[in-house]
C-alpha cells in the first residue's frame, strides 16, 4: 500500500470480484477524459478511493452517497472516422464510419474494461470536458458499447477543484438531446471527408504530373487559412515603396523644448519649405488637458491569452494550449477552451483571492467588488481564472499561470489614471501637433506590469501663446507592404474571420507549419504552400465564405436549428459540385518538382553533426526518402513506405533524433552502434 498526498493507493490487478463489489446497489460508471482529471474526480467523491488496474488501465474505485462508483480515464478521443475507400485515386469520399483506434493498444484495453463494467453499473456519468470534442468523446464511448441502454448523466464543471466538482456531481445534468454531440460528430464527419477528398484531389494531381506520390493535405478550414496567407504574399511581393518624408521638430514654450510633428511630406519642395521653419515663431491654436481612466484588461477568454503568451514569451499558440491544459488538470486554473471574458460570482472571487494572498500580495490592493468584464461570453465555461490552489511551477508553466493569476487580480484592481495633453501649433503653412502623457496612477499596472503606458511630456499652453522653433528634422522613408502574419496575427485573424473553433484554431496554424507550407515566426509561404494554394484559389471550395457557411450549419445544431443528416447532406453536396469545377494547374506541377528536388520542409530535428541545421525530410527522384541537414548536408535514409512522424526523442546510442514509423521507433543514423533499420 502506498500513500501519495494523504491518499491510500492500492495497485493491482482489477478482477470479477471487485467489479462486482459487496454493495447490493449497482455502481454508476464514471468516464472521464484524461487520468489527471479521473484521479481528481475519484479524490473529489470519496477521500479514501483506490486505484486498481487492469492491463495497465487505471480504474478509481470508490463510494459516492452510498454507492459504489468506477472512474475510468478515457485519455482523449478513443474513436475515429474510417473509409473503406482505399484507392487514393477516387474521390470524392463520402462514406466513413466510427471506429476504435487502431494499433492502440490502450484503446483496445480501455473498451474491453468499459464494456465489462457497464455491464455491471446502472448508470452512466459523462465527465469528460464540457464542450463539443468532450461531449463527443463521451458520447462516442457510450454509444459503441451499448451504454445508452442504461441511465445515461452528464456532469458540468469549469475547475477540477474538490468543492466544484462535488458540487458538479450533485447537481448531475440529464440530456433528453445530445445536441453538442451532435454538433461535434457532424464537425468531424465534415472535416473527414472535406480533407480526405482534397487531399487524394492534390496527390493525384501531383502524381498525375510527376509520377510520384507525395503526402499532401488541405482541410476545410486549412484552405482559406492558407489562402490569406498566400494572398498577403502576392500583396508584399507586389508592393512599390512610395517615397516620402517626416519630420520632427524641436519647440520652446516658456523655456521648455518638446517635441512636435506634422503630416508627411510628399514632395522635396515641402522639405526646403520645412526646414525654413528654424528660428521662427509659431503660434498655439487649440491646448486640451484632462485626467484618463484606463481599466484593466479584460479577463482572459483562450484566444486572448494564446496572444498575450506570444506577445510576452514568445510562446506559440499550440504551446500555450498544451500548457494551459496541464495547469487545468492540476486544478490550478479553470477550463481554458472558452470563448468568455466573464467572471460570474458563482466561482466564489473572496474565496480565490484569499488564497492567492499566500502568494501575491498584491490582492491586498483591491478596491472592487466585483471584477471588469469583457462583451464576450461562453454558455460552457466562464473566463480562464485561477482557483486559489497554489503548486511549485517552472518554466512555461509559471510564466502562464502567473499571467492567468495576475490578470484575474488585475480585473478587481482602479483604474490606471493618466494625464493626457495635446496641442496644436501653427507655423507658417504648417500645421503641427504634440502630445504628452504622464502616469499619475499605475492602479492595475501594479499587479499586471506587462502593458506599457508611454509617458511624454509637453508643457502646458493657452491659445495664442508663442512657440520657437529651435530645430528641424527631416528624414526620408518609405512606405511599407502589409506586415507578414505571425502566429498570434494569425489566430486573430482566423478568430475575426470565424472559421475554426477557440480549440482547433491553434492546431490549424501547427499543421499548415508541419505540411511545409509556410515557415518562420514572421510567416512566409514556401514553394509548396503557393503551389496548393494557387491551385485552389480560383475555386470556391476553400473560400471564406463557403467555411463560414458550414460553420453556421454547425453552431446551429449545437444550439437545436438545425438537423445534423441535414448538414452532412448540404455539405456533401457543395463538395461534389466544387470539385467538377477544379481544373488541373501545370504551375503546381512546376512547383511541385522544385519542391521535391529543395526537400519537403517538414524538419525531424536538429542535426547532431553540426548542432546547428534541421534534418529535413528529402524524396529523391526514384521515390526514395532520406534525411539531410540543410546546414551541413549529413543525410541518412529512411525507410520507403509508412508515415513518418518525429518520435520527439533522441537516440541514446549516438544522439540523432528518432522516428516513428506506426509502433516502431528507430534511429536513422545508418552509424548508430544500435541501428536496425532496413530498407522497407
Amino acid at each position: 500500500m502506498l500513500r501519495a498526498g494523504g491518499v491510500a493507493w492500492s495497485a493491482h490487478r482489477l478482477d470479477a470480484a471487485e467489479v462486482a463489489g459487496s454493495n447490493p446497489a449497482r455502481p454508476i460508471l464514471i468516464i472521464a477524459e484524461k487520468n489527471d482529471a479521473a484521479k481528481r474526480i475519484a479524490l473529489a467523491l470519496d477521500h479514501s478511493y483506490k486505484k486498481l488496474s487492469f492491463e495497465g488501465i487505471p480504474v478509481y474505485v470508490g463510494t459516492w452517497n452510498l454507492t459504489k462508483f468506477y472512474v475510468v480515464p478515457a485519455r482523449g478521443h478513443l474513436y475515429t472516422l474510417k473509409t473503406d475507400v482505399e484507392d487514393l485515386r477516387l474521390f470524392p469520399v463520402l462514406d466513413a464510419e466510427w471506429v476504435p483506434l487502431e494499433g492502440d493498444r490502450y484503446v483496445s484495453k480501455f473498451l474491453y474494461i468499459i464494456k465489462k463494467l457497464l455491464r455491471e453499473s446502472e448508470q452512466i456519468i459523462i465527465a469528460c470536458d464540457y464542450d463539443i470534442e468532450g461531449e463527443t468523446i463521451g458520447f462516442n464511448i457510450v454509444k459503441y458499447n451499448g451504454g445508452f441502454e442504461k441511465v445515461v448523466k452528464r456532469a458540468k464543471f469549469s475547475t477540477l477543484t474538490v468543492e466544484e466538482l462535488r458540487q458538479s456531481f450533485n447537481s448531475l445534468l440529464t440530456r433528453d438531446k445530445w445536441l453538442m454531440a451532435d454538433a461535434g460528430r457532424t464537425r468531424h464527419y465534415i472535416d473527414f471527408i472535406w480533407g480526405i477528398s482534397l487531399s487524394r484531389l492534390l496527390m493525384e494531381e501531383v502524381r498525375l504530373g510527376t509520377g510520384k506520390r507525395l503526402s499532401l493535405s488541405i482541410g476545410r478550414v486549412q484552405g482559406p487559412t492558407l489562402i490569406e496567407i498566400f494572398n498577403r504574399e502576392l500583396e508584399i511581393n507586389s508592393y512599390v515603396p512610395k517615397p516620402y518624408w517626416k519630420f520632427k521638430i524641436i519647440g520652446e514654450l516658456r523655456g521648455e523644448k518638446f517635441e512636435l510633428s506634422g503630416p508627411n511630406l510628399k514632395s522635396l519642395e515641402e522639405v526646403q519649405r520645412v526646414k525654413k521653419l528654424k528660428g521662427k515663431i509659431g503660434k498655439v491654436t487649440f491646448f486640451d488637458k484632462s485626467i484618463e481612466e484606463i481599466k484593466p484588461p479584460y479577463p482572459f477568454n483562450l484566444s486572448d491569452l494564446q496572444k498575450e503568451a506570444y506577445r510576452l514569451f514568445g510562446i506559440q499558440p499550440w504551446e500555450s494550449l498544451t500548457i494551459l491544459e496541464k495547469l487545468y488538470l492540476k486544478a490550478l486554473i479553470s477550463y481554458p477552451r472558452t470563448s468568455s471574458q466573464k467572471l460570474p460570482p458563482t466561482i466564489n472571487y473572496k474565496s480565490i483571492l484569499s488564497k492567492l494572498a499566500q502568494k501575491y500580495k498584491e490582492t491586498a490592493s483591491i478596491s472592487r467588488p466585483h471584477p471588469v468584464e469583457g462583451p464576450m461570453d461562453d454558455p460552457a465555461h466562464p473566463a480562464i481564472y485561477p482557483t486559489g490552489e497554489l503548486q511549485p511551477l517552472s518554466g512555461n508553466e509559471f510564466k502562464l499561470y502567473d499571467l492567468v493569476v495576475r490578470r484575474f487580480i488585475g480585473t478587481f484592481y482602479r483604474n490606471a489614471r493618466v494625464t493626457k495633453k495635446y496641442m496644436k501649433v501653427k507655423a507658417e503653412e504648417f500645421d503641427l501637433e504634440a502630445d504628452g502623457a504622464t502616469l499619475i496612477d499605475k492602479g492595475w499596472l501594479e499587479v499586471y506590469p506587462f502593458r506599457e503606458i508611454r509617458e511624454k511630456k509637453i508643457p502646458d499652453a493657452s491659445v495664442g501663446d508663442e512657440v520657437l522653433i529651435k530645430d528641424v528634422n527631416v528624414e526620408l522613408a518609405y512606405t511599407k507592404p502589409p506586415s507578414r502574419y505571425t502566429p498570434s496575427s494569425l489566430l486573430d485573424w482566423m478568430e475575426s474571420n470565424e472559421i475554426g473553433t477557440k480549440a482547433t484554431r491553434a492546431d490549424i496554424i501547427k499543421t499548415l507549419y508541419k505540411r511545409g507550407y509556410i515557415k518562420g515566426n514572421r510567416i512566409e509561404i514556401t514553394e509548396l504552400g503557393f503551389s496548393v494554394a494557387r491551385y485552389f484559389s480560383f475555386s470556391q471550395i476553400t473560400t471564406l465564405e463557403m467555411t463560414r457557411k458550414l460553420e453556421s450549419s454547425l453552431e446551429s445544431i449545437e444550439v437545436g436549428k438545425m438537423l445534423p443528416g441535414y448538414v452532412l447532406s448540404e455539405s456533401a453536396k457543395i463538395l461534389i459540385e466544387e470539385l467538377k469545377n477544379v481544373k488541373r494547374s501545370e504551375e503546381m506541377i512546376e512547383l511541385t518538382k522544385k519542391y521535391l528536388a529543395a526537400g519537403t520542409g517538414e524538419s525531424f530535428g536538429k542535426c547532431p553533426v553540426c548542432g546547428k541545421g534541421e534534418l529535413i525530410l528529402h524524396i529523391s527522384q526514384a521515390g526514395k526518402r532520406y534525411l539531410k541537414c540543410n546546414i551541413c548536408g549529413a543525410s541518412a535514409p529512411l525507410p520507403r513506405k509508412g508515415k513518418l512522424v518525429p518520435a520527439k526523442k533522441n537516440c541514446p546510442h549516438c544522439g540523432w533524433p528518432m522516428i516513428k514509423r506506426g509502433g516502431w521507433v528507430f534511429c536513422p543514423n545508418p552509424n548508430c552502434p544500435n541501428s536496425k533499420i532496413k530498407n522497407a
